[in-house]
């Protein structure tokens, strides 16, 4: 918060003029961005970059950017040269706020595979400072469905999104701890939508997700209330966990409702 004097009825010394208040540099904030890869071709992944000034102030400076694959950590990384075509440059703001854009290409094949995620990054600010770094790319994938083959948790059921989520009356998403523990660990898990009519499944506030010793994984259960032919997206995010590195925290589910 920027505290504006009023200065009434005072006289300047020798005629001189107040000195202005300076101005702190701008903000500069990269976005996520999540959407289906497509079918033939690429398909283009526009993350936005805005910039924060105060009121009076302008936004003078630039940010370099550059594409990243996901970390090991992340259920299924997005590679540069197969899944997205690595860039990188530079932004530069000159008084005006405008959003400037990084584009990504991203393949857009026909092959059923896993949701990937990759990065956008920002660095080596000049006359601005870097309040949002990293933006994710979520790669849907829309290609014909099928299961986690390592979830285990299908059966005879099909997954529209190719993660181990099985659509049911009610289905279910999965949280995975990368090893074994003899003791119980805890991830809480949220949807990112506030509620409302027409989501097309009850929105989870905070659940806390508990895996059981010795297990990997344990499963979210997501109520789903769409309509059939209705397409639903769930954003959901997984925050707090007990223990550990924190790998791909969200992901955006979509499913279409069969009758």
């Amino acid at each position: 918060m920027i505290a504006v004097a009023v200065l009434a009825g005072l006289a300047v010394p020798g005629g001189a003029a107040p000195a202005a208040a300076a101005c702190a540099p701008a903000a500069v904030r990269v976005g996520d961005v999540a959407q289906a890869e497509g079918t033939g071709g690429t398909t283009a992944f526009r993350f936005p970059v805005t910039v924060t000034v105060a009121a009076g102030c302008r936004a003078e400076g630039s940010v370099r950017f550059r594409t990243g694959d996901g970390s090991p950590a992340d259920r299924d990384p997005g590679r540069a040269g197969s899944d997205y075509a690595a860039t990188s440059g530079v932004l530069t703001w000159q008084g005006d706020t405008a959003t400037r854009y990084v584009t990504v290409a991203v393949a857009a094949d026909a092959l059923p595979e896993l949701n990937e995620v990759f990065w956008v990054s920002l660095d080596s600010p000049v006359g601005v400072v870097i309040a949002e770094r990293s933006g994710a790319g979520w790669i849907t994938d829309d290609d014909a469905p099928r299961c986690d083959p390592d979830s285990g948790d299908c059966g005879s059921d099909v997954s529209t999104e190719g993660t181990g989520v099985c659509w049911r009356a009610v289905c279910t998403a999965s949280g995975h701890f990368l090893w074994d523990s003899g003791v119980p660990r805890y991830v809480h898990v949220r949807t990112l939508d506030n509620g409302g009519t027409g989501l097309g499944y009850v929105p989870i506030k905070d659940l806390r997700l508990t895996v059981a010793p010795g297990a990997r994984r344990a499963v979210v259960p997501i109520t789903v209330t769409a309509q059939p032919g209705q397409q639903v997206r769930i954003p959901v995010e997984f925050h707090s966990p007990s223990s550990g590195t924190p790998g791909n925290l969200r992901t955006v589910l979509t499913l279409v409702a069969q009758g």
